[in-house]
């Protein structure tokens, strides 16, 4: 009988220690299905942040002078939740239709790329956006694009959308998501960028511009705007721009185009990125055109 019993306390003991560990595992379950309820309806709160960030920029673009947007800090917060914008304008970007192809070829380098690689990709740009089927020594035409494994045909004649890029040979996903789509617009309707748009990522890209011309430039008009041209004739003095980055930096042409991206917070570090493009037609509600949305754009540095 004693054997017995022993042996029904073994049970209990084991039956116990089961129960138990199911009751922990239900438990993490529960506890990680709480968790992913909590992150999907902070990702969805971090969303409608931003998209009400994108809301008040589009209001602001349509009822004030552009100057006075581009240059506000644009953010508001709701308990745990936030949202900043950054406003960015168009002629602050270097025209991919316009730009003539030795300032195209040092702008890749500059953005990273070796020399080899940077000709096979300015040829390849260029191959895109004329009219011809001859392509260029380092170039590709649509024989080319036709044995890629998703073969495609290229545009051959102006570059519709900059997205357009993410398609030419030689690009590759990395290269365009943290270069090529920030630096880059086909809707800057000059050679040249104007100084008093230009995000510090643009101006430093330019030839003539050295990386600390473009700080000071940013830091100065962020101090003063509009940051008098007569200005920059320091920073030519003082070696930090030549006379070609002069002249590249010097647009006046301004564009009625924005890239508007918003950044919604939420919870604990949730972070939800939109990025829309559009252009201010005229005044009231009537008065926008969304020319362009990314719902899940990626975060930049610093972001």
């Amino acid at each position: 009988m004693k054997g017995n019993g022993g042996v029904a306390l073994l049970l209990v003991l084991w039956a116990l220690v089961l129960l138990g560990t199911l009751a922990l595992g239900f438990s993490w379950s529960m506890r990680t299905e709480a968790l992913a309820a909590r992150n999907g309806i902070d990702e969805a709160r971090a969303y409608f942040q931003a998209r009400t960030g994108v809301s008040r920029a589009v209001a602001l673009l349509r009822s004030l002078p552009p100057d006075n947007v581009l240059t506000a800090a644009i953010a508001g917060e709701d308990g745990d939740a936030s949202y900043d914008v950054r406003v960015e304008s168009e002629s602050g970007k270097v025209d991919v239709n316009l730009v003539n192809e030795e300032v195209l070829l040092e702008i890749l380098k500059k953005g990273g790329l070796p020399e080899e690689e940077a000709e096979g990709v300015r040829d390849a740009i260029l191959d895109w956006r004329d009219e011809d089927d001859v392509p260029r020594p380092r170039g590709a035409e649509a024989p080319d694009y036709l044995r890629l494994p998703v073969p495609l045909v290229p545009r051959n004649g102006k570059i519709l959308a900059v997205e357009e890029l993410r398609y030419v040979m030689g690009v590759t996903p990395e290269f365009f998501q943290g270069f090529l789509s920030r630096v880059f617009t086909v809707n800057g309707n000059s050679p040249q960028v104007s100084y008093l748009y230009a995000p510090e990522i643009v101006l430093r890209s330019l030839p003539g511009v050295l990386a600390e011309a473009a700080a000071e430039i940013v830091a100065r008009r962020a101090a003063d705007f509009p940051l008098p041209y007569d200005d920059l004739a320091s920073m030519v003095a003082a070696g930090g721009l030549t006379a070609q980055g002069l002249g590249l930096i010097s647009g006046r042409q301004a564009s009625t185009v924005y890239t508007i991206t918003a950044t919604g917070r939420a919870g604990t570090g949730v972070v939800h990125v939109v990025r829309c493009l559009v252009e201010i037609t005229g005044r009231g509600e009537k008065g926008v055109k969304m020319l362009g949305w990314l719902d899940k754009a990626p975060r930049e540095e610093g972001g």
